[in-house]
């Protein structure tokens, strides 16, 4: 039994200290009171390296691994690697590219990678030429914020380039690219990478793909579109040449990514984000679908072995739904936890207790369910039947996870 220190406090975090907290005894830094049931949690800031280098040596810690954007940094790496701690991420600042969409989606062009037409603009003038020229629709995205709007015609793209502006944000203008949003990720030790599950992501607030875009209110994996030639091409083709660059760049890559990616409507394959890790809707899902100890694939990453041992990651033949439930309140208490099957994962947003022990919810995302099934039917069945069985007053959440016509554009 190993002991394993995650850096991070929401969705993602979550599940992965509760899927390694089996087998492992697992620290959470600074997690959130939600995990404290299978977790330790540490009162350290994720963004504090000294403090969390300190942590690891006098606890014993056989492994970190940073998963917020904030804990991956510079500081933390080479803190690590002076005192010659075990860490299962890149070894450079990844927070800092991953937080910038001009510098990724740049980096995926310069490596030949399909990607959507896109501009950028510091001044809105210079915004408005392009767009009056462009077609719409066009998806207009803040450079460094998870914030992004479909904009159908000018007067709506003119608008979000000035709220952009006003906050100082440089804008990020791509094409709008038609057909299903999904993620692969990879599992990488900084020379191979391995596709460790697909997921169809579902990121529009409303049924039918209506509503704002979010950054994930459900998922459904394997993304049952996928063949192996797709895979194979995002495997030796996209994967293989941004981890190449980055050894070439002597900033080898360890840890897990995800290509998102648009699956076009006459079977294309266009690269659209770089993701670091698993996203809050993904991870459970993928980690679920696993036939093989996570925890194990970081050992031999981390021991040097993992190119030579691993062709595959072997995965279950099965499938996976997740679904966010969400709340339009704060303070309401949440009711039927308890009678969800054994069978069903459940995953919490940060949440607190009431003096009555129940939790309450917070306006926007509380849970997530995940169920697994032979079937796609089956597992939506069981879905939205444990759905039911949670009960606060201003639940809500999407109706058609896993149904046939599902996944236009969503949120990078």
């Amino acid at each position: 039994m190993k002991k394993v220190l995650i850096l991070g406090s929401s969705a993602q975090e979550y599940s992965l200290a509760k899927y390694l907290s089996k087998n492992n005894t697992v620290y959470v830094c600074p997690g959130n009171p939600s995990m404290s049931d299978f977790a330790v949690l540490v009162d350290i800031p994720d963004y504090n390296p000294a403090a969390i280098a300190e942590f690891v040596i006098s606890n014993e810690i056989s492994v970190t691994i940073p998963v917020s954007h904030k804990a991956v940094t510079a500081e933390l790496v080479s803190i690590f690697t002076e005192k010659k701690l075990q860490m299962f991420a890149p070894a450079f600042d990844a927070a800092s590219l991953f937080g910038d969409k001009l510098a990724l989606i740049k980096l995926l062009y310069k490596l030949r990678i399909p990607v959507p037409r896109f501009a950028s603009f510091d001044k809105a003038s210079m915004a408005y030429d392009y767009i009056k020229n462009a077609k719409k629709p066009l998806l207009i995205k803040s450079n460094m914020h998870e914030y992004a709007t479909v904009c159908v015609n000018d007067k709506i793209a003119k608008t979000t380039v000035d709220d952009l502006i006003f906050n100082d944000e440089t804008v990020l203008i791509e094409e709008f690219v038609y057909g299903k949003t999904f993620t692969i990720y990879f599992l990488s030790d900084g020379y191979k990478a391995l596709p460790l599950g697909t997921a169809l992501n579902y990121n529009y607030s409303l049924e039918g793909d209506g509503g704002v875009l979010t950054n994930g209110i459900g998922a459904c994996s394997p993304f049952y579109k996928l063949t192996d030639a797709h895979i194979d091409f995002l495997t030796t083709t996209v994967a293989s040449s941004i981890i190449e660059y980055f050894e070439q760049q002597e900033k080898p890559f360890m840890g897990v990514f995800g290509l998102e990616c648009i699956f076009t409507d006459d079977e294309q394959l266009i690269v659209t984000n770089l993701k670091y890790f698993f996203s809050d809707v993904d991870a459970q899902g993928i980690l679920a679908l696993l036939d093989i100890d996570f925890m194990k694939l970081v050992d031999d990453c981390l021991m040097g072995v993992f190119a030579d041992i691993y062709e595959y990651i072997p995965k279950k033949d099965c499938n996976a739904l997740s679904l966010v439930l969400s709340s339009k309140k704060d303070g309401e208490p949440i009711n039927g936890l308890a009678n969800l099957d054994e069978n069903t994962y459940l995953t919490l947003f940060p949440l607190k207790k009431n003096k009555y022990l129940e939790y309450e919810t917070v306006k926007g995302k509380n849970l997530l369910l995940t169920t697994t099934a032979g079937t796609i039917s089956r597992a939506r069945s069981l879905l939205y039947n444990e759905a039911e069985e949670i009960s606060f007053d201003s639940k809500f959440y999407r109706k058609d996870i896993g149904a046939i016509l599902s996944g236009n554009r969503g949120l990078v």
